[in-house]
């Protein structure tokens, strides 16, 4: 891997964690939960979190117990270079899909809702230049940048959500489990991998002087984008009725039209469609950069930023394969997720069997 020029600190991880994940809660994958679960869309992602909690934490244990390693380097060591890589790739596969797919749907986002005028390959065109641009930065700089903008970003939510709040109905949160308390366990662990990041990150392990400052801060940025998701979900679901929450494919833009502010500010989603498209661009550079960096590790190119256009430009290329936001989002997305999550739930615990034979062999 490349050398940082400075080593991160807890609180850029943090709001990388922030970028990364808790700003799922403005995209689209409400729209995946609300599929089915309807208006218990807010208890899907508690499970999600509940279930993807040991396999994370089994992972963490791995990597204090062996201090020197990344995500790519404990899987070659335990499963050793064959095995190891092949694990390594699949875990890539699905990442990159992953990326493909939310990359995808951002731009038809901003295409439909900004510029409608505007052909899809140019806006996604645009956007992916402007996330290579930030990516080829280097993670120290990409971490700074989250850093600092994270106050704005917390002030743009914390709007949306106090001017929501004003038009909500405590009331539509029943009946709690939706259309069934089966369908939202059903979709909370099928759908868990949606938050797959959080084992990505793991390949930033020696990224810090400190490992002690990866743990804190991908511990507080965590349980910050946890409270963050759930919240932003129940929220939607006191603004929007039962018939339509799950026919709405964009709540978080939904959400910033429900009230004006008063008679001369009609249109407040115009208002936080800055920090909306800002956040955006880090998200994805941030996504994108550590796609590569775990490609880059499992095969060992040092350089690995060489990677982010060619990476970049399949991953925009694929995504334009669907011809609309319906297709990519509930077939293509929906459908990886389900295959993608057995894999992410299960690797941790492989990884922990591997290294408990390890020490029996030893005896």
């Amino acid at each position: 891997m490349e050398l940082l020029k400075k080593p991160l600190r807890a609180r850029e991880l943090v709001a990388i964690v922030f970028m990364i994940i808790g700003l799922k809660g403005g995209d689209t994958t409400p729209a995946l939960f609300a599929d089915e679960a309807q208006n218990a869309l807010w208890l899907s992602p508690i499970i999600s979190f509940l279930v993807i909690l040991p396999p994370f934490l089994t992972l963490m244990y791995l990597l204090k117990k062996y201090k020197t390693k990344n995500l790519a380097e404990l899987i070659k060591h335990l499963l050793g270079t064959r095995v190891g890589t092949i694990l390594g790739i699949l875990l890539f596969i699905s990442a990159f899909i992953s990326m493909a797919t939310d990359m995808r749907n951002i731009v038809e986002e901003i295409n439909y809702l900004y510029f409608p005028d505007s052909p899809t390959t140019v806006i996604y065109a645009a956007f992916l230049f402007i996330c290579l641009y930030v990516a080829n930065k280097g993670l120290d700089t990409i971490g700074s940048l989250a850093w600092a903008i994270l106050p704005v970003i917390a002030v743009t939510i914390l709007s949306v959500m106090f001017v929501d709040l004003q038009d909500s109905v405590w009331q539509r949160l029943f009946p709690i489990f939706g259309s069934g308390a089966s369908v939202v366990i059903k979709d909370g662990i099928s759908l868990s991998s949606v938050f797959l990041e959080f084992f990505l990150l793991t390949i930033m392990y020696q990224a810090f002087q400190d490992t002690r400052k990866f743990r804190i801060g991908i511990g507080i940025g965590g349980i910050l984008s946890a409270m963050l998701i759930v919240s932003f979900y129940a929220v939607y679901t006191m603004v929007f009725d039962y018939n339509t929450i799950d026919n709405i494919a964009y709540l978080y833009q939904e959400s910033t039209e429900v009230i004006p502010l008063g008679h001369f500010f009609t249109n407040i989603s115009t208002i936080f469609m800055v920090g909306w498209l800002f956040s955006n661009f880090l998200r994805f550079a941030i996504f994108l950069y550590i796609v590569c960096w775990l490609y880059g590790a499992l095969f060992q190119i040092k350089r690995f930023k060489g990677l982010l256009v060619p990476i970049g430009f399949l991953a925009m290329i694929i995504s334009l394969i669907p011809p609309n936001f319906i297709v990519n989002e509930l077939m293509v997305r929906k459908t990886s997720l389900h295959w993608i999550s057995p894999i992410y739930l299960c690797f941790p615990f492989i990884l922990w069997a591997a290294s408990y034979w390890k020490e029996r062999r030893k005896q």
